[in-house]
């Protein structure tokens, strides 16, 4: 709300001095004041007991807990009004207590539902994204925590998954796709704790593609060596075939997004079918996406389809290979759009 206040200021008449008033008053840790300046750097702030206070009628009472826009606060900067104060006057001192910390939970929940991307697949969808927004919201609970820390859990579970597959045998296969849908569903934490807390970057984008990608590669060469290992050799050169159309594949589409200036990910052929409707482009690009496939694969190896996991890969991996190709031709650009490597400037 601090953040949303700060917002409105700015673009509004402002206000000259900003309170956080709460029943009983509240001392900040420091880490909690840390996050007040860098979400409003311009402000300064003031803590308060709210029983205790004293207002005249051009306060603008602002009820925290109701996630109001900077737009609705802007208006009612420009005139005198009490916005938010029903509910929050009467009632004995636990009372209130109770009242706020209960709407400051469904205010957390709230805010961490939000997270959630439209561009998600149908397994992130009903099954990734709530299972990731439940791990935020207990990981938001934990002072100085950033979406480093979560990308970092993602990479580890990507390098556990990834010994596995090439030392475990074939023990090792069952543990690697159980830490390969983990990985997956792990993966939507970082980008949840930044949306919620805003702090977002290309950095940070470019580091989770990264990181994705990497733990993708390292499941299809985990899981060919460990086949090639036992002697599936017909399966392992189905899987040899297929990462190398992905890692090429990969490469191609960010040399594409680095040639642009764009923001460093995966996501170019995606985001090109995105908006189409048809219900037949939905599915080709809902399995194609990386949800599906980490669920996928898993499934079938622990139902001892380990194999034709690899020839499934494949046939996937070709066809979006070519896919890839035409995209990327189709939607190229000419050198003298991007010569200077900022396009945008212009």
């Amino acid at each position: 709300m601090i953040r949303e206040i700060a917002i409105a200021g700015g673009s509004g008449d402002g206000a000259d001095k900003y309170t956080i008033a709460v029943p009983g008053g509240w001392s900040p840790s420091e880490w909690s004041r840390s996050e007040l300046a860098r979400l409003a750097p311009m402000l300064d702030v003031d803590i308060a007991d709210l029983n205790a206070i004293s207002t005249d009628s051009h306060a603008l009472f602002v009820d925290g807990e109701s996630l109001i826009g900077a737009d609705d606060i802007g208006e009612a900067l420009i005139r005198p009004a009490v916005h938010g104060r029903t509910g929050m006057a009467g009632g004995s001192q636990k009372a209130l207590e109770a009242h706020g910390i209960a709407r400051l939970k469904q205010a957390s929940r709230s805010i961490v539902a939000a997270t959630g991307k439209a561009g998600d697949g149908i397994v992130s969808r009903y099954i990734n994204r709530p299972i990731s927004q439940a791990i935020s919201l207990r990981l938001l609970r934990i002072p100085g925590i950033s979406p480093m820390h979560a990308t970092c859990g993602t990479a580890a579970l990507g390098l556990g998954m990834a010994t596995c597959l090439f030392f475990g045998g074939d023990a090792g296969l069952i543990a690697g796709a159980f830490l390969f849908q983990a990985a997956s569903i792990f993966d939507g934490v970082d980008g949840e704790i930044a949306r919620a807390t805003f702090r977002t970057s290309r950095r940070g984008a470019m580091l989770d593609s990264l990181i994705d990608a990497a733990t993708n590669l390292a499941f299809i060469a985990g899981l060919t060596f460990n086949l090639w290992h036992q002697g599936f050799t017909r399966a392992a050169a189905f899987g040899a075939i297929g990462l190398v159309l992905l890692a090429t594949g990969l490469l191609l589409i960010g040399r594409r997004a680095r040639a642009l200036n764009d923001s460093f990910t995966f996501d170019a052929v995606k985001h090109h079918f995105r908006g189409r409707q048809s219900i037949i482009m939905k599915w080709l690009t809902w399995i194609t996406m990386r949800d599906f496939f980490a669920a996928a694969g898993a499934v079938l190896i622990l139902i001892d389809l380990a194999p034709h996991a690899l020839v499934a890969f494949a046939v996937v991996a070709i066809g979006w290979f070519f896919v890839t190709i035409a995209t990327l031709f189709r939607t190229r650009t000419p050198k003298r759009m991007h010569a200077d490597k900022s396009p945008l400037v212009r």
